[in-house]
């Protein structure tokens, strides 16, 4: 019988599919107006709004929620714990970069530099370095590593290092670990139960206000430790939302995104690139819903046919014997806790 650490969840965290669903559904969002903008010229108002507004979050959710499955990750032997990260995230980090060349350009594969932060991808790698961090240091509470990522993303601009967070973000694999550490951290408590409506509610207007301010300045805000602070508090706020929101049908639909997260999130930025590039129409909302409704298509039926396209998101495993476990690497972003992850 498996073991179950105490305070590990059970049963299936339906709240973590959607937290990520509705991060994976705002990613696309913003990918569909950048890209629209550069290639129609424009985009609508209310998705530009949309994605400068929720800039601070999309990404922290989804590294909160990969954080969450640390521990159960680190009870593996270290050679199985390395080989399934190496399958399940630097395999589809490689083969999804190198798909991208021919739509962006193949020169950018001759910068180093591209293939670590220069596409949408740099996702998979920083899961990678996370988890290899939470390997190295796995006695130590992950708590004191979100702490010192805080500390280290602070400092470089005392010595007067400027971040670019409009770039590519050099600084993104500092600052991005406070919240894979954080959700660490947090596995007990929130497996205990739902986050409080007195700490849901007022962490949820300051992410609003900070939403607000991000729509304003028309960038993410780069205040040091304010910034990952107040981030993280927004992220526990839409963790409690998460909890308590009734699973209907169109929640039911999101949860099923996030369940298999990494499929839309991998497939969705080539889709948007071809179309915008190859469909010549005037830029309005109405042309931006098509586009939206393709791309989610396209998304939906890639998750269908992932039984047999299992090898774009996963390198295969070795033939197992008779009798032997499954070796199914947990990506840490589409997968739970309780329960094995999705053979492709």
């Amino acid at each position: 019988m498996r073991r179950v650490a105490p305070g590990a969840p059970q049963g299936r965290q339906h709240w973590m599919d959607l937290l990520r669903g509705g991060a994976i559904l705002l990613v696309i969002a913003h990918h569909l107006r950048l890209v629209q903008q550069i290639w129609d010229g424009s985009a609508p108002h209310a998705m530009v709004v949309l994605s400068e507004a929720t800039a601070p979050f999309r990404m922290p959710v989804l590294l909160f929620a990969s954080g969450l499955l640390l521990a159960r990750s680190l009870e593996k032997p270290t050679g199985r714990f390395l080989a399934g990260k190496a399958r399940a995230l630097l395999w589809p980090w490689l083969i999804w970069s190198a798909m991208m060349l021919p739509i962006m350009g193949w020169e950018f594969g001759r910068d180093p530099l591209w293939w670590v932060n220069g596409t949408y991808t740099w996702f998979l790698l920083v899961l990678f370095l996370y988890y290899a961090v939470g390997l190295l240091t796995r006695w130590i509470h992950p708590g004191w590593l979100a702490l010192a990522s805080v500390a280290g993303w602070t400092l470089p601009p005392q010595f007067g290092v400027e971040y670019d967070v409009a770039g590519n973000r050099p600084d993104k694999f500092l600052f991005y670990a406070v919240f894979f550490f954080a959700g660490a951290a947090l596995r007990r408590t929130l497996a205990a139960g739902a986050v409080p409506v007195a700490v849901v509610v007022p962490a949820l207007l300051i992410a609003a206000g900070w939403a607000g301010y991000a729509a304003r300045i028309d960038m993410e805000p780069a205040i040091p430790v304010l910034t990952q602070v107040v981030v993280l508090i927004g992220v526990l706020g839409a963790v409690g939302a998460a909890q308590r929101i009734p699973r209907a049908g169109p929640v039911r639909l999101l949860e099923r995104l996030g369940r298999n997260s990494i499929v839309p999130y991998l497939v969705h930025l080539p889709v948007i690139e071809l179309i915008c590039r190859n469909v010549d129409l005037s830029p309005s909302g109405a042309t931006f819903a098509l586009y939206a409704l393709v791309t989610l298509a396209i998304c939906v039926l890639a998750i269908r046919l992932r039984p047999m396209t299992g090898f774009l998101y996963a390198l295969p495993a070795r033939r197992r014997s008779a009798g032997e476990p499954d070796p199914a690497p947990r990506t840490g972003i589409d997968v739970h806790e309780s329960e094995p992850a999705p053979v492709g």
